[in-house]
């Protein structure tokens, strides 16, 4: 049974990724050269991690699951090397433009693929199905036994490389291009980075059952990849969307309509998703300014007034007044903070004032309504 899951997981898997890859790398022709890096890794990083999982097929034998087996971690270190290019240049590095890295990072993991194809080919490759096996092929086998450890530590050494390159891409951006970039710009971009961080954690746990004979540790992980290029795939198609609406002008009442929330949740301030800085919630104000409201949206003055005119709302104060108690219903009928704790908060001199208002936006005081909308 496990066996029969551990296959079926290994050929979604590999269905997965080259669906995600090379869907990206011929839908995104359409958007021309908005996503023409994220196009060309998209393909190569999958298609190598395709070639990963189909040699995962190998290492159940009927003697056992393999461990630390040889052609796995060559794909595998591929994979993470590729990843580690794109995770660094959404953080604004170029080292994915430089020929003569791409050939000192590759030609290693290459000449061991060849090594091994090699082996393999003359009837020299052994298997190991535990640590013990290993002991042995010391002492028989010395050859073997040296020759699979410096073939291992030479291909450790690459894998601290890469994760070398996305820490200092890492450092650079929150340094530098965090910054500054634009407030949709830097939201977008953060979540690619993410995106590519989380992949490259994944790969790296990905060691763990590749030293352990373990089909259940496999399978737990394939589901793990599988469900990596399930979000993968929902953030291209996220992303398109974003390059769409900011390339047809629909893109500040999408963001607006998704930041007002996060901001009326910040009562003290702080540091936005979108990149700005807010010092005091414009929200809950005694006379926020549209300039201050859209400054800590990360949208324009003109943005913000034909989003507010698009909800029907003439008047800006009376908008603002209207998200306000949005949020304090929400607050008062979700949570159990004291009412008169949520007034202050969010910016009403006393109770009785916050309670004149909420009875006029919703009909009834502010008790009634957690009585009739307590979650």
């Amino acid at each position: 049974m496990a066996e029969a899951l551990f296959y079926i997981t290994i050929a979604t898997d590999i269905v997965a990724a080259l669906t995600v890859g090379w869907t990206i790398f011929i839908h995104g022709r359409q958007l021309g050269g908005a996503i023409a890096t994220l196009r060309q890794f998209a393909a190569g990083a999958f298609t190598s991690l395709a070639a990963w999982m189909a040699s995962m097929v190998a290492i159940v034998r009927a003697e056992g699951v393999e461990i630390c087996a040889s052609l796995p971690l060559v794909l595998m270190t591929i994979f993470m090397l590729t990843t580690s290019m794109y995770a660094t240049s959404t953080m604004g590095r170029k080292h994915h433009q430089n020929f003569a890295l791409w050939v000192l990072v590759m030609f290693v993991p290459l000449v061991s693929l060849l090594a091994h194809l090699l082996m393999k080919g003359s009837n020299n490759y052994h298997p190991l199905f535990s640590f013990d096996d290993l002991n042995d092929f010391c002492v028989t086998t010395p050859l073997i036994y040296y020759g699979r450890a410096i073939f291992v530590a030479i291909l450790m050494t690459f894998w601290l490389l890469a994760v070398g390159m996305i820490v200092e891409a890492y450092i650079y951006y929150r340094k530098t291009c965090a910054t500054q970039l634009k407030a949709e710009d830097a939201e977008q971009r953060d979540g690619n980075v993410k995106l590519s961080i989380a992949w490259a954690l994944v790969i790296i746990m990905g060691l763990v059952p590749w030293c352990i004979s373990s089909l259940v540790l496999h399978i737990v992980y394939n589901l793990l990849i599988f469900g990596l290029l399930t979000i993968t795939g929902w953030a291209y198609l996220r992303h398109v969307r974003f390059i769409r609406a900011h390339d047809s002008g629909r893109l500040a009442p999408i963001q607006i309509a998704r930041r007002v929330p996060m901001l009326l949740a910040m009562e003290q301030g702080g540091s936005t998703e979108w990149a700005t800085s807010v010092e005091q919630n414009p929200f809950f104000a005694g006379n926020p300014t549209l300039d201050d409201v859209a400054q800590a949206l990360g949208v324009t003055n003109t943005d913000l007034s034909d989003y507010v005119l698009q909800q029907d709302k003439n008047n800006f104060m009376a908008w603002v007044c209207d998200q306000r108690l949005r949020y304090c219903a929400e607050q008062i009928a979700t949570t159990n903070r004291k009412i008169s704790e949520i007034a202050i908060s969010t910016g009403y001199n006393d109770l009785p004032t916050f309670t004149r208002a909420f009875k006029r936006r919703f009909g009834i005081s502010p008790s009634e309504y957690r009585k009739q909308n307590a979650t």
